[in-house]
């Protein structure tokens, strides 16, 4: 673990102003799309008010708040009751092998991908939405790290904001650049009791039961292929390639790389919003499918969860 850089009150101080003004950033985005709307031409204003659901808007506003605090208090016994101190970086690139980097890159994008969806649904246009999704979840994830910088133990990971600005960010490129839809970030998740906990701490299992954590890159290799042999290949049968790590708390832990079949569940039938959110929002996990281990030796697997 790296030494922490403890700072000054004065630092604090900035810290603190710099969150304060990414917040403003962000109210200032959503208050001019707002009065662009209500400031245009005749037609255009009429035709901005009746696509953005303002209801929708401030509900869904309301929902990440909530999510904020609910997170805050949630995190305060465990973590900040009695380890409160001035605020510090700290890299720590051995904590389990940083297989929970990929959990930050996986959060972000999911959240991204999903307040995305949000902002769709009350109105707001594809890109835009795309946008605002991707600054509401590192918004949301960036604030979880500056509550870790003021925790005397943990402190604000560098490396863990750079995960989660990619993960963030990976909904973003994937709307500029469409050949990466058919790179999927996933997860599966199998308990193995094998925890990796920073001292006193006390949050759900599964989020420091790194080695029962599995992530996954999904291929989806129908549309990646020319189209005179697309055909040949199942538009739903894909490729994942999956790394996790094993014996955790032991002298000698080390990763495994897997590389599975995969389903790409948006290519399951129905045409309703319904039934395509539904889809789109299980895509994210990776179903029990035959497996090989690649590293740190061949291993067949009948399903592989």
């Amino acid at each position: 673990m790296n030494s922490p850089e403890i700072l000054s009150e004065r630092d604090n101080k900035k810290v603190r102003r710099i969150f304060v003004a990414v917040v403003f950033l962000i109210i200032s985005i959503f208050s001019e799309r707002t009065l662009q709307s209500q400031t245009a031409d005749g037609s255009h204003a009429k035709s901005d008010s009746v696509r953005i659901s303002y209801p929708k808007l401030y509900a869904f506003g309301g929902i990440v708040l909530a999510g904020g605090i609910a997170v805050h208090f949630t995190r305060y016994e465990p973590l900040w009751k009695e380890h409160f101190a001035p605020f510090k970086f700290r890299e720590d690139l051995s904590y389990a092998k940083n297989q929970d980097k990929l959990l930050h890159f996986f959060g972000g994008t999911v959240g991204s991908r999903e307040s995305a969806r949000a902002f769709e649904s009350i109105g707001y246009k594809e890109r835009e939405s795309v946008l605002y999704g991707a600054i509401i979840s590192l918004s949301f994830l960036t604030f979880m790290k500056i509550e870790d910088g003021y925790i005397d133990y943990l402190g604000f990971d560098r490396v863990d904001e750079l995960a989660n600005l990619l993960g963030s960010g990976y909904p973003l490129a994937q709307s500029y650049f469409p050949s990466l839809r058919s790179f999927t970030p996933k997860a599966s998740y199998v308990a193995s009791g094998n925890q990796v906990v920073a001292r006193e701490q006390s949050l759900p299992g599964f989020l420091e039961d790194h080695q029962g954590q599995k992530f996954w890159m999904g291929i989806t290799v129908h549309d990646l292929l020319p189209e005179r042999v697309r055909y040949l290949w199942p538009s739903i049968l894909g490729i994942a390639v999956g790394y996790t790590v094993r014996e955790l708390n032991t002298p000698r832990p080390y990763h495994e790389t897997i590389i599975a079949l995969d389903l790409d569940l948006r290519k399951m039938p129905g045409d309703s919003p319904f039934l395509r959110t539904v889809w789109e929002t299980l895509n994210y996990i990776h179903l029990p499918m035959p497996a090989i281990r690649i590293s740190p030796s061949v291993v067949w697997y009948g399903l592989y969860f």
